[in-house]
């Protein structure tokens, strides 16, 4: 411990230097920046940025420039979820249950800061995992194969049943619904076309910054279209006074929530093609279901602003954590940093903190600083709150739909995504005003690729017998944490029933 220790300190006393301070203050304004846009996400600013780190002759510079990026994205990604409505990154999807309708109640500078606080706690958290801890975890995550991350999909999907919203049928109607959806295209089992109709554009399989931007943001602009002749304001009440830091007190009461959404976040970065997205569903559903009034949730509740804002960035860590003792990427953005380093003749893997400790613990330090260079940056982008909530509908309406089609149309450089997105913009409308909830939905799209991929690469390796997997010990923990959590609002709500009929007796 003592030989970290002393690798940590000389990696701060290399951060703090001034050019590797410049480039991670430049990297997160960025990424913000790149977050904050629909379609712009953190793996476009790396991969945008790569020929530049490429020319930098300190590498530590190039790679702090990125993380700064990366953590960046994370968080501006949750200041279009708030004010708009529209994530700016999959990750902030369960950010605006909460954020949005916050903004839409006058408290979006409040909003903005929780999820600035919140993004800068989880990102210290995976920055100091991944400081200490990086060996002994990727020990342990080492063991996750197909089998796991199949059970981990599952996990996933159980939490539908936080998100499904008051009607249940409605709610499991809509998580089948994105499952299906995600099966067009290519099957990963043999690459044979599915549900693609002879069309090129379907191989790939829907694009989903086509559906999120179709599905969340699209709607609000029909609103706000629809009440352009009511003279009713689409954002009540006023915004109120500004605010600039959130009280001690605010957030002192939520320090359990965000210390179990940081472990959430780490633990799910850590699996293998987990990621951030699947960290924040998994931390929304935690705190939904550890609160005192649940039913407060996707209504303007902070929790649940902190819970997924804290879990996705503390997953940012928890992904680089096999990129750099393993070589293996925890999601897209990593592969990007680990193609960095590859570019300068660097392999990451177990040879790495033994040939290029120096460069290692610099990086480990400078990810720390970054993260604490979000929380001050980020106070620059709350005021900005109070002026796009005070734009008129009639205005705000054609910027959110410009922006939504340069998204679209950038992921894919097609217009059949712009087609997609129009599509499923009206039939979310239409669902929305049915009270189907979006969200079962968006959890389909997400994991239905996960699960599947990892149920053929398990039938693949156990020969077609899957009995074998029950035989694995991590697959069961997970497969039973699973079942606890898809019956927990159940019991609960039972449980409320009862108590309600014994108090009435």
């Amino acid at each position: 411990m003592n030989g970290i220790l002393g690798s940590v300190v000389s990696g701060l006393g290399t951060a703090f230097q001034v050019p590797h301070i410049i480039a991670m203050i430049v990297g997160v304004a960025m990424g913000t920046v790149f977050g904050a846009l629909p379609g712009l996400n953190a793996t476009t600013g790396m991969a945008l940025l790569l020929p530049i780190v490429y020319g930098i002759v300190d590498i530590n510079t190039g790679l702090l420039m990125l993380a700064g990026i990366y953590a960046g994205a994370l968080y501006g990604g949750s200041i279009s979820a708030i004010l708009l409505g529209i994530p700016g990154t999959a990750a902030a999807m369960p950010t605006t249950f909460d954020g949005f309708p916050m903004a839409k109640k006058g408290k979006a500078n409040s909003a903005l800061l929780f999820g600035l606080y919140g993004s800068s706690f989880g990102g210290v958290a995976g920055a100091l995992v991944l400081m200490f801890l990086t060996p002994p975890i990727a020990s342990i995550a080492i063991k996750f194969g197909a089998p796991e991350m199949l059970a981990l999909g599952l996990w996933g999907m159980a939490m539908v049943s936080s998100v499904v919203g008051t009607n249940v049928v409605k709610g499991a109607f809509m998580a089948l619904l994105g499952l299906i959806a995600s099966t067009v295209g290519a099957s990963p089992a043999n690459g044979a076309p599915r549900f693609t109709f002879g069309d090129y554009n379907l191989i790939g399989g829907f694009s989903l910054v086509a559906l999120l931007l179709g599905t969340l943001a699209l709607p609000h602009v029909f609103d706000m279209i629809t009440g352009f002749d009511s003279g009713e304001a689409y954002y009540s009440p006023p915004l109120g006074a500004r605010k600039f830091f959130l009280r001690p007190k605010e957030i002192l009461v939520h320090t359990v929530l965000m210390i179990r959404s940081s472990i959430i976040g780490v633990i799910v970065g850590i699996a293998p093609a987990a990621g951030p997205t699947i960290a924040a569903f998994m931390s929304y559903n935690a705190a939904k279901q550890a609160s005192k009034k649940p039913e407060t949730f996707g209504q303007g509740n902070p929790e649940g602003v902190l819970a997924s804002e804290t879990a996705n960035n503390a997953a940012v860590g928890g992904s680089l954590v096999l990129t750099m003792s393993l070589g293996i990427p925890g999601s897209a953005a990593a592969a990007v940093f680990m193609s960095a380093l590859i570019m300068r003749g660097i392999q990451p893997g177990p040879m790495l903190f033994k040939n290029n400790s120096s460069m290692v613990y610099t990086f480990f330090a400078g990810y720390l600083i970054i993260n604490v260079l979000v929380f001050l940056l980020g106070h620059l982008f709350v005021p900005l709150g109070s002026y796009i909530i005070k734009m008129p509908e009639k205005l705000l309406a054609p910027i959110i739909l410009v922006i939504c089609v340069v998204g679209a149309y950038s992921e894919s450089q097609t217009m059949f995504a712009v087609f997609v997105m129009l599509i499923a913009s009206f039939l979310a409308y239409v669902l929305t005003k049915m009270q189907f909830p979006v969200g079962p939905l968006l959890l389909g799209l997400i994991l239905g690729p996960i699960m599947e991929a990892n149920f053929w690469t398990s039938y693949a390796i156990t020969y077609g017998n899957l009995w074998v997997i029950f035989k694995r010990p991590m697959f069961l923990i997970i497969v039973a944490m699973a079942i606890v959590t898809f019956c927990i609002p159940a019991i609960k709500t039972a449980f409320k029933k009862r108590k309600a009929q014994n108090a009435k007796s």
